[in-house]
């Protein structure tokens, strides 16, 4: 083999194997929303596994947050995302802010707030079921945050009445007059 063809093949080589590591980096980015259509999320779990035993939820949670005065402290990334999802929102670009809000989510999945605005969201994409899901999530996180509470019983609200359930919107409706 000639010295110039080796380096050829050297190149080549060095090039695949630059090709390839863009390859794998790129797979593993995201660009967008992992919302499968027609697809509703997983239910959330109501028991615990330990050790392969079930064992049910608690009726009330062992520790408590204390009540949240104002909105919650949040990194800057965080604040910057939510004021973009607000902006996003205010154009209607629902999905935009979705992601927005989802990669703030990522920092901070313990804000309550940033449930009940993805929550917002998901209603204006009439999807209801996930809205609903996202508010109660919310509302788990919100310990004694009653207005967001009260916000998310009153999206909760409106989406069951959109699925043509009543008694579970009246649910939800009385708890906004306690």
């Amino acid at each position: 083999m000639s010295f110039i063809t080796h380096v050829h093949i050297t190149s080549a080589l060095r090039y695949l194997g630059l090709l390839v590591c863009l390859l794998a980096i790129s797979a593993c980015s995201t660009t967008g929303s992992l919302d499968v259509p027609g697809q509703l999320p997983a239910d959330v779990e109501d028991r615990a596994v330990v050790d392969g035993e079930v064992l049910p939820l608690p009726e009330q949670p062992m520790v408590t947050a204390e009540p949240m005065s104002g909105a919650p402290n949040m990194s800057p990334v965080v604040k910057r995302l939510l004021t973009v999802a607000q902006d996003q929102r205010h154009r209607e670009d629902w999905d935009g802010a979705a992601e927005s809000l989802e990669r703030a989510l990522r920092i901070e999945p313990r804000n309550a707030l940033l449930w009940g605005r993805l929550a917002d969201i998901r209603f204006a994409q009439r999807a209801w079921r996930k809205a609903i899901q996202l508010a109660a999530k919310s509302n788990t996180l919100a310990s004694n945050d009653i207005s967001l509470r009260r916000q998310n019983w009153y999206l909760m609200a409106n989406a069951y009445e959109a699925l043509g359930d009543q008694t579970a919107a009246q649910k939800y409706r009385s708890k906004l007059t306690q």
